[in-house]
């Protein structure tokens, strides 16, 4: 902390303590509106998210196979990089049968995340949208993963293939929750309502 001299000036030689902020902070201490409603609807709409992406994905890759008159379902007797791509889509389009497990993990992963980040200061939009991404491809990615290797008896190949295609598909829906957060929440805005209201 600065110390002040006579006449409220900085005295030049106390020390200057405290780290310099962030650039994507903005110092504010108040309390933010709509974040448990925000974490809510984004874990509920992750799940959907990721089941539409998957279920858009299967249907892109029958009409494809067709196409060039491959069965689709031979993706899952190969035992390589396909059998895991080919299991994490599928995981991923039935994830809303799951989804007693999965909004609940979503709830936590925004809540602890992207809920924090209003009170932190956080109003620009880059960090939302990163740790929307990240969190959505490791708790899909993770999940199709582990799933991949226990189903291919411990094959680490289709394990590996899995976990990138469910942490791509976690990713994207990751993105789309980051953006319905701020959408709601509206960060920067309450920043600037909360400064007047000091002011």
């Amino acid at each position: 902390m600065a110390e002040f001299g006579p006449n409220g000036t900085v005295r030049p030689d106390a020390p200057q303590g405290g780290a310099a902020p962030s650039s994507y902070t903005v110092p504010t201490v108040a309390k933010f509106k709509r974040i448990g409603l925000a974490s809510f609807l984004c874990g509920m709409a992750a799940c959907v998210l990721v089941t539409l992406i998957g279920v858009i994905l299967l249907f892109l890759a029958f009409q494809i196979g067709g196409l060039f008159g491959r069965d689709v379902g031979l993706v899952f007797a190969d035992n390589g990089i396909l059998q895991g791509i080919g299991f994490a889509t599928l995981m991923s389009a039935m994830n809303w049968f799951f989804a007693y497990f999965t909004v609940p993990a979503a709830w936590l992963a925004i809540g602890f995340s992207l809920g924090r980040f209003p009170r932190r200061g956080i109003v620009h939009a880059a960090p939302y949208y990163r740790w929307g991404a990240i969190w959505g491809g490791l708790l899909v990615g993770g999940t199709t993963g582990i799933s991949s290797y226990i189903v291919t008896e411990a094959n680490l190949l289709p394990a590996v293939s899995g976990f990138f295609m469910g942490a791509l598909i976690g990713a994207v829906a990751g993105l789309v929750c980051g953006a319905i957060f701020r959408g709601i929440v509206r960060p920067a805005e309450q920043v600037k309502q909360i400064q007047v209201d000091v002011f």
